[in-house]
């Protein structure tokens, strides 16, 4: 008969080779796995000093172009838009460095600037649509002679659709100092310098990432793809983070309008992304866009000069 000592004694044994087990499996297995443990370390730790050289080597190359477009930029630019005129817009939060810094390659390149406007925050804010309707199609509304609005209550569109046939020269002079005037006492834009002169080129000036499907970026695509309806000539800059999610810059290269007249630039908070936005501009006046920068869906670094660049009025 089994008796209970039996049993203690049994199970203590089963403990005992299961004790022996592990530490006979791990004296076996120690050095092998300590081995390739330190192995895989080593080589993560050449993979980052490998990556971190890599970096500083980018770093460097974009601080070289940065240096080379400051001190060559106005040489490389110079002659590309002779005699045509170009609107800056500048969207909200769009910082005054980067327009400055277009500003004045543009002027190296030949261009003169018809007007400044800076689109404030009410514009895109879904918030103020009905002000924005009422503005173009109310009772008191800017409508000029001509002017045929979209099939639609959004309001993005149709305010770019107001903005885009004033801006292209559509109309008479006083229909661009009226719908202006409308904006403006709304608080929707502001006009920089003296006044607003007809383009068929513009410059719209983006910044920062935001959620996808924004409604702000929404309303933003809206006045560039209106303006581009309108025939004008859309160059599209922003900053590395433009280009991502709901960034203009990124909604602007997955649309589905007239790629051939609109082109991006994703590093024109950079010296070398405003030569490179001015050069783009030249291109999309010749009938050629493209993507341009080091952000996504950019398709090269910048593009190549014009070699007889044309003036668009």
């Amino acid at each position: 008969m089994i008796s209970f000592r039996y049993h203690v004694v049994s199970i203590v044994a089963v403990f005992l080779a299961l004790a022996l087990g592990v530490v006979v499996g791990t004296t076996a297995l120690n050095g092998p796995i300590t081995t390739n443990l330190r192995d895989q370390v080593d080589s993560l730790k050449k993979d980052r000093s490998s990556l971190a050289s890599q970096n500083q080597q980018l770093q460097n190359q974009a601080s070289n172009a940065n240096q080379f477009a400051n001190t060559f930029g106005a040489q490389v630019v110079k002659g590309q838009l002779s005699g045509a005129n170009v609107l800056l817009i500048s969207m909200p939060g769009a910082k005054g460095s980067v327009t400055d810094g277009i500003t004045k390659q543009l002027n190296a390149a030949g261009a003169t600037i018809n007007g400044r406007i800076e689109i404030n925050g009410d514009y895109t804010d879904p918030k103020h649509a009905d002000d924005i309707r009422s503005l173009v199609s109310g009772a008191n509304a800017v409508h000029p002679i001509g002017l045929t609005l979209p099939s639609t209550d959004d309001a993005g569109q149709l305010g770019g659709a107001l903005l885009g046939f004033v801006l292209s020269g559509q109309g008479t002079s006083s229909d661009i100092e009226a719908a202006l005037s409308a904006f403006t006492t709304a608080q929707m834009l502001k006009v920089v310098g003296n006044g607003v002169k007809p383009a068929k080129l513009a410059v719209v000036i983006g910044t920062g990432s935001m959620p996808a499907n924004d409604a702000g970026s929404t309303n933003q695509l809206a006045l560039v793809t209106q303006m581009q309806l309108a025939g004008i000539h859309t160059l599209v800059a922003g900053d590395n983070d433009s280009a991502t999610a709901g960034g203009l810059v990124a909604r602007v290269r997955t649309f589905d309008a007239d790629k051939n007249t609109v082109s991006t630039v994703d590093n024109a908070d950079t010296a070398m992304g405003q030569v490179s936005s001015v050069l783009a501009l030249a291109e999309v006046n010749g009938g050629k866009s493209g993507a341009y920068g080091t952000g996504n869906g950019a398709s090269a670094l910048f593009p190549q000069p014009q070699t007889s660049a044309t003036s668009s009025k």
